[in-house]
């Protein structure tokens, strides 16, 4: 494809789901994915990234960095976030499988989208199947949306280990408004995992400060309990944007929390 030439709709819609897959954080012309991607639409991995640099900025729950994508597709990218939020299933399934189909005659597919699809292999293709491609995708933008939010560090304790870091729903995935609150930034937390399970469980919350609440139910005198306790009336670090919104936090109190 000769250098500058302008992107399309449909390309930009595949680059989307892309971006959806792997991140801001990751959106570089050294990964794999976006090398996948350039050489299937015949472009260079520079201007894939700078696409996907685009898509981030027009995104709601993105922390912006200050780098600049492609100047003349500004209107294009922000175009597509409005039909997205016009019906969010529907767009993102149709933008998975045009991403499935520019690799159909290459090798290899997306690294990305096989760590998202191997457990699915015994599911046959279809409605079902796509649902919870969908599903899994979402719930990987979520967390790269809360790695990046919270620097990549447990807001509780600190650790910064990404294996063992969970992308914490406030008011939990099956009670939200699939639209409005599943993926937005404010309903989430980054926790370890022993205290997202705490946090799940209605073991722990936080407050309107932040400020963390251990429950009753947890045995305060027991010693092997204290890596629940130690925290109890600690503040979380807060994140770089998009802070838990007061209406989650309200909603995991008084549905979730056991007091």
């Amino acid at each position: 494809m000769p250098r500058g030439t302008k992107w399309n709709y449909e390309e930009t819609r595949v680059a989307f789901a892309l971006y959806f897959l792997i991140g801001a954080s990751k959106a570089d012309k050294r990964n794999p994915d976006v090398k996948r991607l350039a050489q299937a639409l015949g472009r260079t991995p520079d201007a894939v990234a700078m696409k996907l640099c685009n898509i981030a900025a027009n995104d709601k729950n993105h922390v912006s960095t200050g780098k600049v994508g492609l100047r003349n597709s500004a209107k294009l990218d922000h175009g597509i976030w409005l039909d997205y939020e016009q019906d969010r299933d529907a767009f993102l399934d149709t933008a998975i499988r045009e991403l499935e189909n520019t690799v159909q005659h290459m090798d290899s597919g997306y690294d990305s989208l096989t760590s998202v699809t191997q457990e699915l292999e015994r599911i046959p293709e279809g409605r079902e199947r796509r649902t919870f491609v969908r599903v899994r995708i979402n719930q990987q933008y979520f967390r790269h949306t809360l790695m990046e939010t919270y620097e990549g560090h447990c807001c509780l304790t600190g650790l910064g280990v990404p294996e063992l870091l969970i992308a914490s729903h406030i008011k939990p995935w099956s009670a939200c408004d699939p639209n409005t609150e599943r993926l937005a930034a404010s309903n989430g937390l980054l926790l370890n995992a022993l205290h997202d399970r705490a946090f799940d469980q209605g073991l722990m919350t936080i407050d309107s400060k932040l400020h963390v609440r251990i429950s009753s139910h947890v045995k305060r005198n027991e010693q092997s309990n204290r890596f629940l306790w130690q925290f109890d009336g600690e503040a979380i670090r807060p994140p770089k944007a998009h802070r838990p919104a007061l209406e989650f936090i309200e909603y995991h109190n008084d549905v979730v929390f056991k007091g």
